[in-house]
């Protein structure tokens, strides 16, 4: 019984590291995209310079980014505070699976487990939030932007492009975060974690 008991250790302790690369990497971009929602971010880009091939396309890209994000600048801000939050929970869950410094390990499985189920969800709805604004941004910059030989617009801009990455990185973040919180709710998990409570300390 030990060396499996060991063998799912190890496991949870791996998964619990991808759990912490993923919350970590996931939630640091949520708090970076609700700055870019901010009002001062906005009027940073109006003094953009302009004058160059390349400045040009800079600055109408940055127009169109702005463009496309005022229809729900205020809900998708407090979204991605709320997400980023959420993520931290499930960083600082994940954390205690490697050091639980005392703290019972089934109240730490089930708090990884919770705040990981929450975070899938709130970032398949903000993956939402997201592919709607790539299709504006997708529509805007097409309009913005003239095509040409040395310009991106004929695929790099094109909408569905535009949305089929923001799909698929959605369904990478969401994805993995589900599919750890399912693997925490194991019942190898769990006997692993009661086992932990259980030995003398």
């Amino acid at each position: 019984m030990t060396a499996p008991r060991s063998a799912v250790g190890s496991q949870a302790r791996a998964v619990a590291i991808l759990c912490m690369l993923v919350s970590g990497i996931s939630g640091a971009s949520s708090v970076s995209e609700a700055f870019a929602l901010s009002e001062r971010w906005a009027r940073n880009t109006e003094a953009l310079p302009r004058g160059t091939p390349a400045a040009e396309l800079v600055a109408r890209l940055s127009e169109a980014n702005v463009r496309a994000m005022r229809p729900d600048r205020q809900a998708r801000s407090a979204l991605l505070i709320i997400l980023a939050i959420s993520l931290w929970f499930t960083f600082v869950a994940a954390g205690r699976v490697l050091r639980p410094a005392g703290l019972p390990r089934e109240g730490i499985r089930r708090l990884l487990c919770g705040a990981a189920v929450v975070s899938a969800v709130l970032r398949t709805v903000d993956g939402a939030a997201d592919a709607a604004f790539a299709l504006r941004f997708g529509r805007i910059a097409s309009e913005l932007i003239p095509a040409g030989p040395d310009l991106p617009t004929e695929w790099m801009l094109a909408p569905p492009f535009i949305v089929g990455l923001s799909v698929l990185r959605t369904l990478l973040i969401a994805g993995t975060l589900a599919i750890i919180a399912q693997y925490f709710r194991s019942a190898r998990v769990k006997a692993w974690a009661a086992l932990k409570d259980e030995a003398p300390r």
